[in-house]
This record gives structure tokens, sequence and C-alpha cells, in this order.
């Protein structure tokens, strides 16, 4: 990962996030953090006066400068000693669209925003710019929480269900993460409604199980399982007691009317996790 996009509202919990992105940049040697902002006009603005519209489209495209520039000057003065290279990037538009402007004209290899805790309607129907941009892009999204501070990448943990696994855990990726950082990879899988007759013989050793042990295998990994707990809270409370630093989740795909109504593990992973949140698409 040479490049790390890091798109930015000003926010203290961007401001979080692009603390984070320098150091794990630095952990894993990449050579450049690009910096982002999207702007847009205000709702209120006039479409039938296109003459103001100019006018007011060049102001707030020169204020965005601006205040781009003076969150990496405020970057920069953080890290005085790093040797990154950070370039700034202002687009018109939506986070996802000026992304994918991006993306058509460089190679995006990591993306990490910060994010902050929603209520139940922000998850449920409006989520925020960070999960929208998790679920549009098909590059690896790293997910700040408001709290989390920079510790060196050591154990990673990939949240998996073991339900055909070579259709959705991206080994390469996986591959490549573990040699940027030189982490331990630890498999987490919450069972649910498992047959006590079956206790003895838990995932790891049957059906799926066996295919997951076979994609990742060079990676040596542990597995870890938890029956019958609350996914969200399984994954929270093992990230806690075995020193995760990040976590990977690989969301799956949901028709549009699931999108609308269910709220998947990542979405809910995204909004409370207590450590970094990798999430991945498998192409």
């Amino acid at each position: 990962m040479n490049t790390i996009i890091l798109p930015t509202d000003f926010s203290t919990t961007a401001a979080n996030a692009a603390d984070y992105a320098m150091h794990f940049a630095t952990q894993i040697k990449a050579k450049r953090i690009l910096l982002f902002h999207a702007y847009e006009l205000p709702v209120a603005l006039d479409p039938l006066m296109p003459g103001v519209q100019m006018l007011e489209l060049d102001s707030y495209k020169e204020a965005a400068k601006s205040n781009l520039e003076r969150f990496r000057s405020d970057m920069l003065a953080r890290f005085p000693d790093n040797q990154l290279t950070v370039d700034t990037v202002v687009e018109y538009g939506s986070i996802t669209g000026g992304l994918e402007m991006i993306g058509a004209s460089e190679k995006i290899e990591l993306i990490v925003m910060g994010i902050t805790g929603g209520g139940a309607l922000e998850e449920t129907l409006i989520g925020s710019n960070t999960v929208s941009v998790a679920g549009a892009m098909g590059v690896p999204v790293l997910i700040i929480p408001p709290k989390a501070r920079f510790v060196k990448v050591e154990n990673i943990m990939l949240a998996c269900d073991f339900d055909h696994p070579d259709k959705y855990i991206p080994v390469d990726l996986i591959k490549e993460l573990i040699n940027d950082t030189k982490a331990k990879l630890m498999v987490f899988n919450v069972e649910v409604d498992i047959e006590e007759s079956n206790a003895k013989y838990p995932a790891s050793i049957m059906g799926e199980g066996f295919a997951v042990h076979t994609l990742l295998q060079e990676f040596q990994p542990e597995y870890f399982f938890t029956k019958n707990k609350e996914y969200v809270d399984g994954v929270n409370e093992f990230a806690d007691t075995h020193n995760v630093s990040m976590i990977i989740s690989v969301p799956k795909r949901h028709t549009f009317f699931e999108k609308l109504f269910i709220r998947s593990s990542t979405k809910k992973l995204a909004f409370h996790s207590h450590v970094p949140l990798l999430v991945v698409h498998k192409n």
C-alpha cells in the first residue's frame, strides 16, 4: 500500500483519523497520503441564477482549498519528522463521487476515515458518509472510532462466519497487510445455534471451516470461537481481551430491500467497534 487516501471534513473526528493514518502509513512504509475534501453548495442557492451560482461555486472552492491546506499544515506540524508526501485534492460533489473521480486517474489502495457513533435512526436508515463510502467503494476502507488512538498493529482479527469463505475472504489483501505489518492473524467466529450434540465438533473441523483453514493456512492463524452471543458484543469482547489492534470485516452483498431494513454486522461494527475496522470487499 503506497498511497493512502484520507477524506476529511476538518472535524475533530477527521483529525483523529489523520493522526492514525500518519502513524499507520509509517508502520507499513507507505509513501504518500492524499488529503481529500468534497464540498457542495448550500441547498438554498437558487439554481435559476447561474451567474450567482458560478460566483458562489468559485468562492466555496477557494474556501475549501484554503481549509484543506490549513488541515495539511496542522497535520504536518504534528508529525515534523515524517518522510511521507502529503498532497491535497478538492472536488465539488459528494465524497463518494469525488473518490470515484480520483480513482479514475489514481490507484486507490486504502481509504482511512473517522466515524462518530450514531443513533438508531442514523445507523438503520441514514448512515454516515464513512459507512456510505465503505459500502460503495471497491477498495479497503479503514474506519477509525472517535476514541481510538494508534497502537502498532500486531494482532489482526478476521471476523469470519465461515459461510462460503472462498467467495468473500480477501486472501490477497490479508497477505499484503500481514506482510506490511508483520502482525499475527486471529480468526474469530461467532457460532449461532450450535446443537449441543455438536459441541465437541466446532466449525474449525467441519464443512466450511475446513475451507477457511485451507485458504488461510499460509498465515498460520489462531482460531477462536464463541457461542450464542450478540455479534458486535462478541467481537468487541474478543478484541478487548486479546489486544486486537485491527479488525477485518467483509460485508456480504444484500438486496436493495435488505439494505433498507437490515442492519448488517459490518455496519453495526462500524458504529460500535472499539478498535479500527478494515472493511474489505472481495473482487
